[in-house]
């Protein structure tokens, strides 16, 4: 009987470098929570040789079949007064482009367009027009050319209509519906019965400040506040939303999986369409390391850090870079709002300064150097490539576009 035992104990046993096979396959969140089974699998990610597989896996695996995918190119034109453009292209070169034209909302006025993200959703782009109190927002799918027009939301003081950009878009695929929220703000201009309240760090509080400006007035705050557009509904509805100080300029809102997600200082903020709630995931630490020939640089008393978010093969990505260095890091996030997920899987030594402004079809990082050319980095083979294309920094985004022949999937629009 002990025999026994024991040959089923040892039939049990699987060596190392099996395990660690086994382990380079699975999803990041999944390897994580494997890391605490026991110490040599906790020292997964201090092993070179592991994470060699691991990526080689992670790139491996998500090169699906691209079918129906197309890169958007949006760039600004040389002709005064300098509007966009879209051209589409079957490749991921950016080769062999086609003219795309803007949806008829556009048609008589094209400056200023915006598409929100840095993919499509079900095959259906967000447009925006305006970045202030009078923005036009609609929702078009180029492959069938349909498009609905977003209302503006009424609010009880005058009839107002608040018409801000969206902060985000996505598909709740629960209910088969396009969703958008965003922050609505009062007018500037807005005359009703109320008055604009410093906010409260404002020095306009000190206790030494003349507060007789505000002494007889009358004040009804109208606060900002989160609303949810729904396509199903075709309306607008106010939702619990969440603190954020941001420049939405440089969010680079990602869309994945029922969730938007952004940057927003030290953290990404995301929102989950599904269940119509936000989560908040603190970035990974940036280690600065100080090598003596950079002593003088690190005196200097702030370090600008470029930050940019993704989607790189199904994963949200953070690409990091110190503004005077030529390094870029790319962490993976595991599970969303846990900080402890993130993973530093990639490194890219680029030959000069670089900004990334969008993710290709397979393993491309689409970057524009620093004399405005726009060049590719393959993570499968850590080669950096040029492209013919010339564009200005501030205009250039790529949006990667699946077309789908169901407008809206059957949404009573």
């Amino acid at each position: 009987m002990a025999a026994a035992i024991h040959k089923l104990v040892s039939t049990a046993y699987i060596p190392n470098d099996l395990a660690f096979s086994i382990l380079s396959k699975l999803p990041l969140k999944s390897l994580k929570r494997f890391t605490c089974v026991k110490k040599s699998f906790s020292l997964l990610f201090q092993s070179p040789d592991f994470m060699n597989m691991f990526r080689t896996n992670f790139i491996s695996k998500h090169n699906e079949d691209n079918e129906n995918i197309r890169l958007i190119l949006k760039e600004k034109t040389q002709m005064i007064p300098f509007p966009y453009t879209l051209c589409t292209f079957s490749g991921e070169k950016l080769e062999d482009g086609e003219r795309l034209d803007c949806p008829p909302p556009f048609h008589e006025d094209d400056l200023g367009i915006e598409i929100f993200g840095f993919a499509s959703v079900n095959g259906t782009l967000c447009l925006y027009q305006g970045i202030y109190y009078d923005t036009k927002i609609v929702l078009w799918n180029p492959a069938t050319t349909k498009f609905k027009v977003v209302p503006p939301s009424f609010q009880p003081y005058d009839n107002i209509e608040v018409k801000t950009p969206p902060l985000a878009f996505g598909y709740d695929h629960v209910r088969h519906d396009y969703k958008l929220i965003r922050i609505a703000h009062y007018p500037l201009d807005f005359e009703g019965h109320w008055v604009s309240v410093p906010d409260k760090d404002s020095y306009f509080w000190d206790v030494d400040y003349d507060h007789t400006l505000w002494d007889g007035r009358v004040v009804e705050m109208n606060d900002p506040f989160w609303e949810l557009y729904s396509l199903k509904s075709n309306s607008w509805r106010k939702i619990d939303g969440i603190e954020m100080r941001i420049n939405w300029i440089d969010s680079y809102p990602v869309n994945l999986n029922e969730f938007c997600h952004c940057l927003e200082l030290n953290r990404i903020v995301s929102f989950d369409f599904i269940n119509e709630i936000f989560f908040a995931t603190t970035l990974p630490s940036v280690g600065l390391k100080r090598p003596r020939e950079c002593e003088t640089f690190f005196r200097l008393p702030r370090i600008r850090l470029n930050s940019y978010l993704a989607v790189i093969h199904g994963s949200i990505a953070f690409i990091s870079n110190i503004e005077v260095l030529s390094f870029y890091d790319i962490w993976i996030l595991g599970e969303v709002g846990v900080k402890e997920s993130w993973i530093k899987l990639f490194v890219v030594d680029a030959p000069c300064k670089m900004r990334p402004f969008g993710i290709g079809i397979k393993s491309f990082i689409f970057f524009i150097k620093g004399d405005e050319e726009i060049a590719w980095y393959d993570l499968s083979t850590q080669r950096i490539e040029e492209i013919k294309v010339k564009g200005e920094s501030a205009g250039l985004q790529i949006i990667v576009y699946k077309e789908n022949l169901l407008s809206f999937e059957g949404i009573n629009i």
